[in-house]
């Protein structure tokens, strides 16, 4: 039967309504498409923090970790010039016991020099007998998180002299953990950020944005408030890798 002008119209218009309906929840696909949960590789990052309970701080029960489906780690190394984390080596040795593929980080102070906090940072892996580059460990990472300390601001030229050292003495440029801000507002005379793994905090359902002069990242750490099984229950950093297990086994070392 050949349809009538007006049933043709008719048809248009709820077609037009039905296009409009749809694009709401092609729009929520999309973006839950883009969310943690489309990626396969999934870990957490710690440090002594993560170990206090009212009870007092307590150890992890590593092959739960595992058994949970983390497949990777970043610990904790040290932060500035003088402190080392005190599970750091601890913990090391759980995810080594495991056979978790695993880094450490330093978290950065702007208030003390970057070839200093580099040294402090190389001297607790040595003594961990952890060089960012042997199978299983991830490259060492830096932690910036502050535009400024004590009225000391960021100083992107300490940040390269940290960088520079760190991969000079692993071998493995480090992974630079930060937010887009951050990145945006004081890391913009740090040459060549894409030479750098990135490891992007966005504690969201969406994922951050690559870093200016990058087009993708490498991490992202989508939540401080996840619930992680063998850990103590304390809020977790969680975190997925932007890649298949394989491509995470590259970047360890281990093919």
């Amino acid at each position: 039967m050949t349809p009538t002008l007006a049933t043709l119209r008719r048809a248009t218009v709820l077609a037009v309504a039905a296009l409009a309906l749809a694009l709401p929840a092609l729009g929520r696909a999309t973006d839950a498409a883009n969310g943690p949960q489309a990626y396969a590789v999934h870990g957490f990052d710690s440090s002594h923090y993560n170990h206090e309970t009212k009870n007092g701080e307590q150890a992890y029960d590593w092959p739960a970790i595992v058994r949970g489906g983390r497949q990777f780690v970043y610990l904790k190394a040290t932060e500035g010039t003088g402190t080392a984390d005190r599970w750091f080596t601890r913990d090391l040795d759980g995810a080594r016991s495991v056979h978790l593929i695993h880094g450490a980080y330093h978290y950065y102070r702007p208030d003390q020099d970057g070839a200093a906090q580099a040294d402090h940072f190389l001297d607790a892996l040595r003594a961990a007998g952890h060089t960012g580059g042997k199978p299983g460990e991830l490259p060492p990472a830096v932690d910036i998180e502050e535009c400024a300390r004590d009225g000391h601001p960021l100083q992107p030229a300490q940040v390269e002299a940290f960088l520079q050292r760190v991969e000079h003495a692993t071998g493995t440029a480090p992974a630079v953990y930060t937010r887009s801000d951050i990145a945006d507002q004081c890391l913009r005379g740090v040459e060549d950020l894409a030479a750098h793994p990135s490891w992007l905090a966005r504690w969201s359902g969406t994922e951050p944005r690559p870093l200016t002069g990058t087009t993708a990242w490498d991490f992202w750490q989508h939540s401080n408030h996840a619930q992680i099984p063998g850990t103590v229950g304390h809020p977790m950093d969680a975190d997925v890798f932007h890649g298949d297990r394989a491509a995470l086994r590259r970047l360890a070392h281990q093919d």
